[in-house]
């Protein structure tokens, strides 16, 4: 993941970042492919890990400082209860200043 590292939670969540998956334009156009899906695999390793997270994780530049914020939007009992549209079950990966 090169200069980017993932912050510790702050609280517990049962979220499994399982839906699609999303990247925003400019963190495509701006971090290398690669990047983001390591980034994506060292949250979905937490998640089998731990059982599930909470619904936002933050990556930060060690560099820079940028954020990067990965939210999900819905959690394990969400989609259990089967109650949502399947366009809804997805998770993504942004800037912080796009939120």
């Amino acid at each position: 993941m090169s200069n980017w590292v993932l912050k510790q939670q702050e609280t517990e969540g049962t979220y499994q970042f399982s839906g699609t998956f999303l990247v925003t334009s400019r963190v495509n156009r701006t971090i290398p492919v690669d990047t983001i899906a390591s980034m994506y695999l060292k949250i979905q390793e937490l998640v089998k890990e731990k059982g599930g997270l909470d619904y936002l994780q933050v990556f930060v530049n060690t560099e820079t400082e940028q954020k990067l914020f990965f939210i999900d939007q819905l959690n394990k009992e969400m989609i259990e209860s089967g109650n949502y549209r399947t366009e809804d079950n997805h998770c993504t990966l942004m800037y912080s200043s796009e939120y």
